[in-house]
This record gives structure tokens, C-alpha cells and sequence, in this order.
């Protein structure tokens, strides 16, 4: 099963003052989303916009951020295959813990190889 899973702000676009609505993307991260996308990887975009709005409440991030997200990506031709919002925001100060990360200019810069070999996954 060949699937990547990204985080929407600062992985796949910035934003000003939080105008989710405009944001840009970070066109050599999606370009590359769209490579492996291509090669028949799953994308999955997991985000945790709002979390910290509507204070963990997915049904009202369902309601008014899910719309901005699915029409974001739509206008930026940006395909994926699953959309989770709800991911727990870990705040300011805080970050994720996880053996199968990278970095956004890690995944720009290595090729499939190498990420795997960085991950020591057996591709």
C-alpha cells in the first residue's frame, strides 16, 4: 500500500492572517504531491485547521472549514484521495512525534530512495 499523507498549512500552502480562503501553495510540495500521485500513491491530506477555533469541534469544522478546504484544492487542481480535518493541534509551542515523517524540503529534495532509506522502510 503506497500511500503519503500530508498536512495542509505549511506543508502544502501559507497563509496570511488566517485567509484560508487565499491561500498560496507551495508549489514545489504540491508538485511533488502530484508526482506521486501520479505514480499511483494515495494522498491523503490530514489537517488540523481550526482545531484551535472551534475549539476541537469537527462538526463545526465540517460545516465552515471543510467547504474552504475542498474548494482550495479544487482551484489549485491539487488532487488527493481521503480529507480528515480534526487532527489534534499541538499548539505554539509544541510539535509532532512521528517515525514516518519528513519535511517538506525533505520530500522536495529526495527522491523516493532516499526518503525510504532516511525512514529505513524497504521500498
Amino acid at each position: 500500500m503506497k500511500r503519503l499523507i500530508f498536512d495542509l498549512d505549511d506543508t502544502l500552502c501559507t497563509t496570511q492572517n488566517g485567509d484560508y480562503a487565499n491561500a498560496q501553495p507551495i508549489t514545489e510540495v504540491v508538485e511533488k504531491l502530484k508526482e506521486y500521485h501520479r505514480q499511483g500513491f494515495t494522498i491523503i491530506i490530514n489537517t488540523s485547521r481550526n482545531m484551535r477555533t472551534y475549539q476541537g469541534n469537527i462538526g463545526a469544522i465540517n460545516k465552515n472549514t471543510l467547504p474552504i478546504i475542498i474548494d482550495w484544492l479544487a482551484r489549485h487542481d491539487i488532487p488527493y484521495d481521503e480529507l480528515y480535518v480534526g487532527k489534534p493541534w499541538c499548539g505554539f509551542e509544541g510539535f509532532y512525534v512521528d517515525d514516518k515523517a519528513i519535511r517538506p524540503d525533505e520530500l522536495v529534495k529526495l527522491s523516493y530512495a532516499e526518503i525510504c532509506q532516511l525512514l529505513d522502510l524497504t521500498p
